[in-house]
């Protein structure tokens, strides 16, 4: 019940950001009489934005972090216990919201992986020319899922040290302009409110912050573990990193008789990293500093889109690699959603005026 509770928060934590921002609306003159502007080829395209996009889906949302020491090339890969939700959501002009929960409870799962709970709000703001992807995470209850690699004597195949006390709280953004946008939809595969009719790809280029922190009651490098000049034998419980880094890629829709598709985009890039790294210690200091790192986003999907119907799964991940202020110490955050949607189009007898995109110039562009 608890777990459907959080679901339940974050439906509504996604239907007040859309409340807001059909509040903070500035109509423009009235001279702007059509719905929709014809920015793009036809031929190529074809846009549902004036229909009402209903869906129902099933997800899966994931989170991983690897501390890494070079010098020994080991890892401790900390994840959470993830877990498919159901839900329903719609389209409409440039805006959506996605209502889910999780009705799955398995006392076997949570014996192996431990409890997590877990608020997971992401909204996709796709327009004709910038995309914007922006996270509120937060996870509670961990897992080591590498135990026999790096604790000794470490057999038990039928769970993992559990880290309850372990949380992750992290926010960001990532924004992005698309070069072909008059040929290439990011719309029709990860909001289905578009078409796209024809294979198109286009370049993108962008920048991301984002901030990120773990926290827990003790330490987490594992007592027992087989090498104790991990980490230069510095105990931490507790790591922040801002990241700010710019990034592109290209990305692809291939489509085979203007209905079957398959999408695939990379985008990489450089990223400045402040971190500081916290001992479990009182007479030792923590440790903080700025350092290089990586940032990067994958998108893919595939699925049937027609007239009215569509039908497809695709996957968003999005992952940072830093070095920390500690030498030879790198971390990898890796965060991501699979979703696989059942979505149909519903014509409307006029449309809604206060949604019109021109009212929204930086989701219209």
């Amino acid at each position: 019940m608890k777990l459907i509770r959080i679901r339940f928060i974050y439906g509504c934590l996604q239907f007040c950001s859309l409340l807001l921002l059909l509040l903070s609306i500035n109509k423009q003159s009235s001279g702007q009489n059509n719905f929709i502007k014809n920015e793009y080829d036809s031929s190529y395209i074809c846009s549902y934005i004036e229909e009402l996009t209903m869906r129902t889906f099933t997800s899966l949302s994931y989170a991983g972090l690897s501390y890494r020491d070079n010098k020994i090339n080991k890892n401790l890969d900390y994840g959470i216990d993830s877990k498919y939700a159901i839900g329903i959501g719609a389209n409409y002009s440039v805006f959506g919201i996605n209502l889910s929960f999780s009705p799955w409870q398995s006392s076997l799962s949570d014996s192996k992986y431990g409890k997590t709970k877990s608020l997971d709000f992401r909204m996709n703001l796709y327009g004709r020319k910038i995309i914007y992807d922006l996270y509120l995470l937060s996870h509670s209850g961990f897992y080591l899922s590498n135990p026999k690699s790096i604790i000794d004597g470490w057999t038990d195949t039928d769970s993992y040290p559990l880290r309850p006390d372990m949380k992750m709280f992290s926010a960001g953004i990532v924004a992005q302009y698309i070069f072909n946008n008059k040929k290439f939809s990011m719309r029709a595969t990860y909001l289905q409110n578009e078409r796209q009719r024809k294979s198109a790809g286009s370049f993108i280029v962008g920048g991301t912050l984002f901030y990120s922190k773990f926290s827990g009651d003790s330490s987490f490098v594992p007592s027992q573990i087989i090498y104790p000049d991990f980490f230069g034998g510095y105990k931490f419980d507790q790591t922040l990193s801002i990241n700010i880094g710019i990034n592109g890629g290209y990305s692809h829709t291939f489509v085979l008789k203007e209905h079957y598709f398959f999408s695939l985009g990379l985008s990489l890039g450089p990223q400045i990293n402040y971190s500081i790294v916290s001992s479990v210690e009182e007479n030792v200091s923590n440790i903080n500093g700025v350092t290089m790192g990586l940032n990067g986003l994958f998108r893919s999907g595939l699925g049937y889109n027609s007239r009215k119907f569509y039908v497809g799964v695709f996957i968003i991940n999005e992952f940072l690699a830093n070095q920390l202020s500690v030498d030879d110490i790198s971390t990898y955050l890796n965060i991501g959603i699979v979703r696989l949607n059942f979505a149909y189009r519903f014509g409307l007898k006029k449309p809604i005026k206060f949604l019109n995109p021109n009212y929204w110039k930086i989701l219209q562009d």
